[in-house]
């Protein structure tokens, strides 16, 4: 039997990405190849680290995802993760450069094969460093923080425009008030950069006359993308989605609230984009756009009755097959937490997904 053809959609997230990464490990260590990776926001992060790493192979790379964390006891007095999202302006910009030469914060922020206390001791020479690291941001500042800069830590942006397979990555260009793909071999550390730009937290990304914000911010899972972009080049979608419901909940405290406001439009978008995507993987139809909205659970069968009647769709002929993420109830409040323990536990609750995945469809794949 022929090989079936195959792409992976890795959609937004953020402390939750370590789902995707250890989901995307177990695949991997399965001897899954894919012809397209479709990414957006925080999925980004894990195809870029996958395809690219830097120092590092492939699954160290994904495992090395769970040491974008903060470790507990810092975190549990300052509940902010200082190392992926740093202060901004050309002050932190100029301290950064200078922070990053001295050997000692090399070593810090390459924690792969560390050890739980030298990762402890690692985090506290971090959070030193931005705490003296100064900052312009102001009233008439756009965003908060510096855009991404250790993604230059992770990824070998060169090495990536000859990545195997095939990419995209997405970002939303304000001016033309559209998602833009950006593509192999067009993806440097400047579009990355601008598919991570999430409102407020970072400025828009200026590429020439153009300014971005993150794709995912406005489609959660690059769905579109993929449904713009298929042509017949693959049989199989695996759909990475970890912008589900068990993310929504009463918050804890003030930080979490402000997490809650980011991730609940974040969540209603990957439902309806998801149910949006099923209906046209069965049918060819798409139907767009909707208004006014229509809540996620009501919204397929409205999709299948427009549809019905519409005798130019033809169905792609591919099949659709999402990763389940199973999360225990104790752990739902805590999975936009950038503690160490919250990035481990997902990262080992997304290892035991992408196994389960792949017995599960042995027969298919």
């Amino acid at each position: 039997m022929a090989t079936k053809k195959k792409a992976l959609v890795l959609g937004g997230g953020a402390p939750n990405l370590t789902l995707m990464s250890g989901a995307l490990l177990a695949l991997h260590q399965g001897g899954l190849k894919f012809e397209m990776i479709y990414m957006a926001g925080g999925g980004s992060v894990v195809g870029c680290v996958y395809l690219a790493p830097k120092a590092l192979d492939p699954a160290q790379a994904l495992e090395d995802t769970i040491n974008l964390a903060v470790s507990d006891p810092i975190y549990e007095m300052l509940p902010i993760n200082y190392k992926v999202f740093n202060k901004g302006g050309p002050s932190a910009t100029a301290f950064r450069d200078y922070w990053k030469t001295l050997p000692e914060v090399q070593w810090a922020m390459n924690q792969y094969g560390q050890s739980s206390m030298e990762k402890l001791n690692s985090d506290w020479l971090l959070l030193n460093g931005a705490m003296a690291c100064p900052t312009d941001v102001n009233f008439f500042s756009r965003g908060l923080c510096g855009h991404v800069p250790f993604i230059e830590n992770l990824v070998d942006f060169e090495a990536l425009k000859r990545a195997e397979p095939g990419y995209t990555l997405t970002a939303y260009c304000i001016e033309e008030e559209f998602v833009q793909e950006f593509d192999k071999p067009n993806v440097g550390v400047h579009e990355f950069r601008a598919a991570l730009s999430f409102p407020f937290i970072y400025p828009p990304y200026r590429i020439g006359d153009n300014h971005y914000y993150e794709g995912a911010a406005v489609e959660s899972l690059s769905l579109m993308s993929v449904m713009e972009d298929w042509r017949g080049k693959v049989d199989q979608i695996i759909v990475f989605n970890v912008l589900t419901k068990d993310l929504i909940h009463r918050p804890r405290n003030l930080v979490d609230a402000y997490a809650q406001s980011i991730i609940v439009p974040l969540v209603a978008n990957a439902e309806k984009e998801l149910a949006i995507f099923n209906y046209w993987a069965r049918t060819g139809c798409v139907i767009l756009p909707l208004t006014p909205p229509i809540p996620g659970p009501e919204l397929e069968e409205v999709l299948k009755s427009a549809g019905r009647d519409d005798e130019t769709c033809v169905p792609p002929g591919i099949e659709v097959l999402p990763i389940t993420f199973t999360i225990p109830e104790d752990r739902r409040p805590y999975l936009l937490d950038w503690s160490r323990s919250n990035l481990e536990s997902s990262f080992d609750i997304g290892y035991a997904a992408g196994q389960k995945f792949l017995a599960h469809h042995a027969g298919k794949l």
